[in-house]
């Protein structure tokens, strides 16, 4: 699958099939989060990769799924993520005395954070997409709980979670008529209203 194919593709999923994620594959996603852009390119984003059942069921358990459609958008009984991947923000993986004098300033003028974290899940997902993986980004998440079960030092944050698995339900794109409500049609498929473009580009000023 292209970029481009993958990118228009790619929806959020929320039940999936019990195949297993074979392990290089996940490896190859935290990879492509790896590289994405860093503000500053202080790179303080980790990655905990979740695969043993026991530890998906406890994740599960934290998680909440599909504001608007919940709980019929929810993962169904046999239908839940065989995978994560929880994004974890250490706070003191670059220290000052890494960075020059000059350079210290840097870390406090922005918070770089939200935009690291975006450019890499966007990456995992797109690559997930990419193979034929299904995914839902989460950020309704009980950090507490999680940090608990995997006994997540105090110099990181859980940000958010990435759920993944083969898709077991069908999620498209949907004519946007004034409301960015996604819905369940009858058959179980999630449509999700995207503005467009015509709405949303501007070519070199903001008049029509």
């Amino acid at each position: 699958m292209d970029t481009y194919r993958a990118i228009l593709s790619r929806r959020s999923i929320r039940n999936f099939r019990s195949r297993r994620i074979n392990m290089k594959l996940l490896r190859r996603m935290v990879n492509s989060a790896r590289v994405a852009p860093s503000a500053a390119n202080l790179q303080p984003l980790e990655y905990l990769v979740v695969t043993a059942k026991s530890l998906c069921e406890e994740v599960f358990e934290h998680l909440k799924w599909a504001g608007y459609i919940s709980p019929e958008g929810n993962p169904k009984l046999g239908c839940e993520p065989v995978a994560y991947i929880i994004m974890l923000i250490s706070k003191s993986k670059v220290s000052h005395s890494v960075l020059k004098r000059d350079e210290s300033a840097i870390r406090y003028s922005f918070k770089p954070d939200l935009r690291d974290v975006g450019a890499a899940a966007e990456n995992i997902m797109l690559f997930a997409q990419s193979i034929g993986i299904g995914s839902c980004w989460l950020g309704a998440v009980n950090k507490i709980g999680i940090k608990k079960v995997f006994s997540i030092p105090k110099r990181m944050e859980i940000d958010s979670v990435i759920a993944l698995g083969y898709p077991k339900m069908v999620s498209t794109i949907a004519k946007f008529t004034g409301s960015v409500k996604y819905y369940l049609d009858k058959k179980g498929t999630l449509h999700v209203p995207k503005r467009p473009l015509k709405d949303i580009i501007h070519i070199n000023s903001l008049t029509r």
